[in-house]
């Protein structure tokens, strides 16, 4: 980033350490716990392997959700995923079902829980998504807009 230019408000998801913080351009102005998926380690290759993305997104949708709250939809799989999908699917790393090999997968977002006290024992329970408490969900669903820029660091 150029000396004077404004990053504006954006998220960082920290998967080592179990947090996602909110910028407001390079100041953390809110923190909070996360849990993940049960396979927390590693890039997110293909649909069903309970992995977070990593790299940069941005919230492409906000809804509430009958089940977590509040949904923030980001733009999983961007072209940097599809491609590294298509490698690792042309490295015959992917698991085959006789059908064919899963996709990319999609529909990765950060939501609040149906069962608080999963999130309170740092279950990791997604399918790939972020999750966070309710009260939390709901406050960075009030700070944020569609176009904010999630940053998902490395495990």
């Amino acid at each position: 980033v150029a000396e004077g230019a404004s990053l504006g408000r954006w998220i960082k998801v920290e998967k080592r350490d179990r947090r996602l913080i909110v910028y407001e351009d390079t100041e953390p102005i809110r923190s909070y716990p996360i849990v993940l998926g049960p396979e927390p380690d590693g890039a997110k290759l293909h649909e069903g392997d309970f992995r977070t993305p990593e790299g940069e997104y941005s919230i492409v949708a906000k809804f509430p959700h009958p089940r977590w709250s509040r949904f923030l939809l980001i733009d999983y799989p961007t072209p940097v995923n599809r491609q590294l999908h298509a490698w690792t699917k042309e490295a015959g790393l992917l698991p085959h079902d006789g059908s064919g090999v899963p996709g990319a997968g999609g529909q990765v977002g950060i939501h609040g829980t149906s069962d608080e006290s999963r999130n309170r024992r740092g279950e990791n329970w997604t399918l790939g998504c972020v999750s966070l408490f309710n009260r939390d969900v709901e406050e960075l669903y009030a700070m944020v807009d569609v176009g904010t820029r999630v940053v998902i660091e490395k495990e």
